[in-house]
């Protein structure tokens, strides 16, 4: 992964000017974006830098979220930018570089699957 065209994606996404004061965040977000990749995937894919930059966007916005705390509102005002809002476009950015990156990514959803005929109540 181009890890400067992460700086430059995170930087679009958080709206922060300054990436290098988030240099770790960028790295553990390309970490975990190659722990998910499937054996074999291409990692100089475009695609994944989008991934980790979105992943970086949204672990900034959970620092901030438990750094800033609750918004305080008065006689029924509400925030100009509510962060709730801000947090969810986070995750759905982050669904959708997932969706884009499908074909490299593991497939991490698990299922039950019941067994016909087996009575576990059966003494």
């Amino acid at each position: 992964m181009d890890m400067k065209m992460i700086g430059g994606l995170f930087t679009l996404f958080s709206g922060e000017t300054d990436v290098c004061g988030y240099l770790p965040l960028l790295n553990l977000a390309a970490a975990e974006v190659r722990r998910a990749l499937r054996e074999g995937a291409d990692e100089t894919d475009v695609r994944l830098c989008y991934l980790a930059a979105a992943v970086a966007n949204l672990r900034y916005r959970q620092i901030w979220g438990t750094r800033a705390g609750v918004t305080a509102v008065y006689a029924g005002t509400v925030p100009a930018a509510p962060d709730c809002v801000k947090d969810d476009m986070a995750y759905r950015l982050v669904a959708a570089y997932k969706a884009v990156c499908r074909d490299m990514l593991r497939d991490e959803t698990f299922f039950f699957i019941g067994i016909g005929g087996c009575d576990a109540g059966a003494d």
